[in-house]
């Protein structure tokens, strides 16, 4: 660092000092305005230093192993860290698919595109090989788990099926992630990096599924952070809010996939379920995904971004709260209170999102 910016760095930690006597004061003559102004100075000051006291890591071309890199964040963001000069392992479902193609093109040739299914133990297994030895002599300085997808489908009606498939992707996958590569990430006191979901903050009707195992992620990655402490390694959390138009999350693909599944949930729905709900109602739930992407981000590079920074920056977030659509997202809006909200207000917020209380205008989505 600088000798002008570790004397502006001072200067800023002693104004915060100033401030944080201050604020006792405030305090016990119970000055509310003092006390308010001195927590916003405390605020600024705590951003100041922070901003000042971080860095980037040396780049070595150290090996970054992403999941998920068919399209979307996973896609992007190992064509940025391959423009960085890191030495990219990216896992595809279908290295030989046009996302895997495209990555190829676009990239240097340390850039290594390698199949792998997350859900299955010996995919993992072989991209780990792969990864041995194919690693700089650098080492492996990070994972990155970001292969997931969504299942729709309330309750009663998603199959135990269904759950079980979206969990042994999103949730167990990361899980073989970490149990095969994190010994090779701690021999460098490097990185984990979770890409979990604004969804793993709060729950929503008819997406139970996909919910759990974001919320599984995060107290998965919260226990993970805790335990590599002694390790050095650190451990970051992405949860982007609406991304939906930015990535493949809504191409037509997978509203075949969702409509295949609804099909699934009434065959294996009973006669009572299917009474009370009706096929109109499965099918409403599809319907209304089509329509998702109103106020989305166009572009991944906020989550790309944040992504960076928790990879090469000497002092990551914790956690990475990533609004997408525009100047508001709801999502992450909620996601920012929901702790601090009693239940019945939340609930309500979300009930005038969804009106989930109430079953759909059938005509509205030109289901009648």
């Amino acid at each position: 660092m600088a000798v002008l910016d570790l004397i502006d760095l001072k200067l800023v930690e002693f104004t915060y000092f100033i401030t944080f006597c201050v604020l006792i004061y405030s305090v016990v003559s119970a000055s509310i305005c003092a006390y308010l102004i001195c927590v916003l100075f405390l605020y600024i000051c705590l951003k100041v230093i922070r901003k000042k006291s971080t860095g980037t890591i040396e780049n070595k071309h150290q090996g970054i192993f992403i999941t998920g890199c068919d399209t979307g964040f996973g896609h992007d963001l190992a064509r940025r860290l391959d423009n960085l000069k890191f030495t990219v392992f990216a896992g595809c479902l279908h290295p030989e698919g046009d996302g895997a193609r495209k990555l190829k093109a676009a990239s240097s040739k340390r850039l290594h595109v390698i199949p792998l299914d997350v859900g299955s133990d010996e995919s993992v297994e072989a991209a780990h090989d792969y990864v041995v030895k194919h690693l700089p002599e650098s080492g492996l300085w990070a994972i990155v788990s970001n292969a997931g997808f969504n299942v729709m489908g309330d309750v009663e009606l998603c199959t135990v099926n269904l759950y079980k498939k979206v969990m042994n992707v999103n949730y167990f996958g990361a899980i073989r992630t970490i149990r095969n590569f994190m010994y090779l990430v701690r021999k460098n006191k490097g990185r984990a990096v979770i890409v979990s979901s604004v969804r793993g903050r709060f729950p929503y009707p008819a997406d139970s599924a996909y919910h759990v195992t974001k919320h599984g992620l995060e107290t998965m990655a919260d226990s993970l952070r805790l335990e590599m402490l002694k390790f050095g390694v650190q451990v970051s959390i992405i949860e982007p809010g609406a991304f939906g138009a930015a990535t493949a999350s809504q191409s037509e693909h997978v509203l075949k996939r969702y409509r295949e599944e609804a099909d699934e949930m009434w065959q294996a729905a009973s006669e009572d379920v299917r009474k009370t709900y009706g096929r109109k109602y499965i099918d409403a739930v599809i319907a209304k995904q089509e329509g998702v992407l109103t106020g989305s981000a166009t572009t991944t590079k906020p989550v790309i971004d944040a992504l960076e920074d928790a990879i090469v920056s000497t002092r990551p977030h914790t956690r990475y709260l990533v609004d997408g659509g525009g100047w508001f997202d709801p999502d992450t809006t909620l996601a920012r209170y929901y702790d601090y909200l009693p239940t019945w207000f939340s609930d309500w917020i979300i009930i005038q999102s969804t009106c989930c209380d109430r079953f759909p205008d059938y005509k509205k989505l030109k289901l009648d």
